[in-house]
């Protein structure tokens, strides 16, 4: 019955359509256009109603489409995936900047602790415990806890005194107190001897430890002064304190009859237990007087209040002596000591010791670290250094290397060491327009520090340089200062570019760069330090799986918050779009601060030294994975070898206009400052007042293109040996390298092109020139580690990179050491014109990489 209804139907259909063609055909346009409108309901009625089906059928019909010209199918095909992954990419830009929004600065990472809270203690690290850790101090002492008592040197002259009436004082290494000071010898551990060279006076420290006990065992502190004037008797006072957050003196045992020449102290602490401090004068002399003080102080400003506690005796011949008080145990928290040499002869040495004895170690004691034993311990781990010290660096087999060169790098080598700093305390923190800024949870930082004068604290991209001399000296110090940092992550995967700790850190740091922006990044260095570590000793027990997640964390954050406007792109976040005052603004997160980028900041920026920071990282955590988990690849190396790719480079950042690998951006080198009036003339100051903005004084000139300054960045595809070695770019910048118009000195590679319109340029009327031209000794380090590389690597141009090499490398050691005969100093930077040195000193942070230099140990 069914299928005759079925049959039926279809004469009937038949028959309308016969009818309606019919219609049709004798000119109906009524039902032609009914009949059409049918037709195309009748196409439609089985449109897929699934996302697939109705991708498939879109496309069928867009490939049944007539155009006057074919198209192929896989063209269609690829710009439909374009379209989408393009549309993918930016929802992920989008989402990321979404979450940034709701980040937290201040909550640590949930991964196991690299240092956890015993780690640091005696019983388990009594090695690390006590140390010269206060190194922003001429000469200080603490142990790794967060609260510790502290021990410093201060003294004066009484020629300072009359010049001055608050600079007088030297406690804080400072600059302005112009004096020549530094280690000359510095294990990390054991011993460290010290010269000090003041106008009237010269000092020598001498510090040595021994480790016996439960509680850090004993140490040693012999501090000789030499007057030097000789024209008349100049007074001398000098002081020792030792210091604690809370009271810890019980006793305090004066110079008598019994005892002619030993002051002694009684203490305890929670940590330390129960001690014993003594003052052993080792030259009698009656023209010393001896005066102790107890009081409570804080330690960040201990010398402004020692300076309120003098009484002098006299008017006609004053003598400022510390003034006496009752000693309270239940409230003191500082004990001082000064000895005063009233009348001292010129090269006629004074001496004191300072003893620190634990009572734990009362049983294993034989004698007091002090007098000839002393002598013998010092002169005995002297010569263990400078066995040490000629095993790993092999200075005596090295052309041109006499005995004062090898003492300059010793010295270079124990600076670096005996700045290396313990901080505990709470760093400030925040997100970007954050008015109120957060405080990071209480944390411990074990670092070495760029300048013990000018940048007494950690520095994470200078860190990274920092070790690459650490872990060759002792693996053990860089194990532990890379943990420490480590530790600094917050649970975004951030670790702030400058960390201050403490009252007594933060009292050093300008207002405007206390506060850390969780935005802010800075060029990852320590990948340089793991790389070396990863090639030299495998097997090292800092690579476990924790590490590795942390290090995976960081390595991250920067992915996901420094990416750049098109895949494979990076651009540092920081610059101030909406500065007016500086001449180009300044990029303090890539760590080149005033170097000059675009002219005018925005997201359409990509940073090429980022781009092979990230190369570089890819590469090192890929293996580290690689190790870990006995694979021959993963997404990692597979990442680091797209962005090593010479193509994909070139396509972002080479310029074939310039000739020269670049930055790209929003751009004009048609910028000048120009002095203009601000505000009105009071009668306070009839002077109109002006300052200076920026002008552009070429509009037309401003658009999106390559940045045309040659300097550092344009030679990061050279310095992280991206380059292929057969690639004619490494040809080209390997003929810029020796341009003496562009980068070449006879002392070094300057930071930026003489051809440069910044060159040489102050960014604003305050602010000099500081990576516009000067010579910096860690990116010539990084040159000369590329060029040995492609000169041990088969290629066209490994002759010439051995050429450049070899030049490069004598006239940085030649200067380095000629500027530090002259200045008894290791400068941050140094002139390109002149060769002499520059900025902060004594400066043997990265500077020190100039005994790697010397000694030819790079990273392979």
């Amino acid at each position: 019955m069914s299928a005759k209804i079925t049959q039926r139907r279809r004469q009937l259909d038949s028959k309308r359509s016969s009818s309606i063609n019919n219609e049709i055909s004798n000119g109906n346009s009524n039902v032609a256009a009914v009949v059409a409108a049918a037709r195309r309901r009748n196409q439609h009625r089985n449109f897929p109603t699934n996302n697939r089906s109705r991708f498939d059928y879109l496309y069928k019909s867009l490939m049944k489409k007539k155009f006057p010209f074919t198209i192929p199918s896989y063209v269609i095909t690829i710009i439909i995936t374009g379209l989408i992954a393009f549309t993918l990419y930016r929802a992920f830009l989008t989402v990321m900047d979404y979450r940034s929004q709701y980040e937290y600065t201040n909550i640590p990472i949930k991964l196991p602790k690299l240092v956890n809270v015993n780690d640091t203690t005696p019983e388990i690290n009594p090695k690390h415990f006590w140390g010269t850790y206060r190194s922003n101090l001429y000469f200080g002492v603490k142990h790794r806890s967060a609260r510790s008592l502290s021990g410093g040197l201060m003294w004066f002259d009484y020629s300072k005194l009359q010049q001055s009436n608050n600079r007088f004082l030297r406690h804080w290494c400072d600059q302005n107190d112009q004096l020549k000071y530094g280690w000359t010898y510095h294990d990390g551990e054991t011993f460290g001897i010290e010269q000090i060279i003041d106008d009237n006076l010269h000092l020598n420290i001498q510090w040595l430890k021994q480790v016996s006990g439960q509680h850090g065992g004993d140490w040693t502190a012999r501090i000789t002064v030499t007057p030097q004037s000789l024209n008349r008797s100049i007074p001398i006072s000098l002081f020792f304190y030792f210091h604690h957050d809370l009271p810890w003196m019980d006793e305090i045992n004066t110079i008598s009859k019994q005892s002619p020449d030993t002051l002694t102290v009684r203490g305890q602490t929670n940590e330390l237990d129960s001690f014993t401090i003594k003052i052993k004068q080792n030259t009698p002399s009656n023209q010393v007087v001896i005066r102790t003080l107890t009081d409570v102080f804080q330690l960040e400003n201990i010398h402004e209040t020692l300076l309120t506690k003098f009484a002098a005796t006299s008017r006609e011949h004053p003598h400022f002596f510390l003034a006496d008080q009752p000693f309270k145990d239940f409230e003191h928290n500082t004990f001082f000591v000064q000895l005063t040499l009233t009348q001292p002869i010129a090269s006629e040495t004074f001496s004191f010791d300072v003893i620190y004895q634990s009572d734990s170690s009362n049983h294993v004691r034989e004698q007091d670290l002090t007098g000839y034993y002393f002598n013998d311990e010092i002169a005995r781990l002297q010569k263990q250094f400078d066995e040490h010290f000629e095993n790993i660096f092999q200075l005596k087999s090295k052309q041109n290397m006499d005995s004062k060169k090898i003492h300059f790098a010793r010295s270079t080598l124990s600076n670096l060491i005996g700045g290396i700093s313990y901080f505990t305390g709470k760093s400030l923190v925040a997100k970007a327009n954050q008015k109120v800024p957060d405080e990071y949870w209480t944390t411990s930082l074990y670092t070495a520090v760029p300048s013990r004068s000018f940048f007494p604290r950690g520095f994470l991209w200078d860190e990274g340089f920092h070790n690459l001399v650490i872990a060759r000296w002792n693996r053990n110090l860089t194990v532990d200062i890379l943990s420490h940092w480590f530790d600094m992550l917050n649970d975004n995967g951030w670790i702030p570019r400058e960390i201050i700790l403490g009252n007594e850190a933060r009292a050093r740091v300008p207002a405007e760069f206390i506060v850390q922006y969780t935005n802010n990044a800075n060029p990852p260095t320590f990948f340089l330090t793991i790389d070396y570590l990863l090639k030299t000793t495998p097997n090292n027990q800092l690579f476990n799986l924790p590490f590795v997640q942390r290090l995976e964390k960081w390595y991250q954050w920067y992915n996901r918050t420094q990416y750049g406007p098109l895949p494979l792109s990076y651009r540092w976040r920081g610059r101030n779009s909406s500065s007016i005052h500086e001449l180009n603004p300044k990029t303090l997160t890539s760590g080149l601060d005033d170097y000059p980028r675009a002219s005018h900041p925005t997201d359409s920026e990509r940073h090429l030294d980022l781009r092979c920071w990230m190369t570089l990282a890819s590469s090192v955590i890929g293996k580290l994975y690689a190790r870990i988990n006995n694979e021959q690849t993963n997404h990692y190396l597979n990442y680091a070898q797209l962005l090593s790719n010479n193509e994909q480079l070139d396509q972002l950042h080479w310029s074939e206009q310039y000739g020269m690998y670049a930055d790209y951006g929003l751009h004009t080198d048609h910028v000048q400052l120009h002095r203009v009036p601000v505000g009105k003339p009071t009668p306070q100051q009839p002077q109109q007042p002006t300052h200076m903005i920026r002008q552009v004084t070429k509009q037309s000139d401003l658009s999106l293109k390559y940045v045309k300054h040659f300097g550092y960045v344009s030679l990061f595809p050279l310095m992280t040996r991206i380059l292929n070695p057969q690639s004619p770019k490494l040809e080209n910048i390997l003929n810029d390298l020796q341009n003496p118009n562009l980068l070449w000195t006879q002392y070094g590679l300057r930071s930026l092109a003489q051809s440069s319109p910044l060159y040489g340029l102050r960014n604003t009327e305050h602010d000099p020139p500081y990576w516009r031209g000067a010579i910096w000794i860690n990116m010539n380090y990084m040159v000369l580690s590329s060029l040995q590389h492609y000169a041990k690597t088969s290629g066209p141009y490994s002759d010439k990179a051995r050429q450049i090499y070899g030049q490069l490398r004598t006239n940085l050691i030649t200067n380095m050491f000629r500027i530090y005969e002259k200045t008894g100093h290791v400068w941050e930077q140094y002139d390109d014109k002149t060769g002499n040195g520059q900025g902060s000193h004594p400066f043997t942070g990265w500077s020190s990489l100039i005994v790697l230099i010397m000694s030819e140990l790079y990273d392979e």
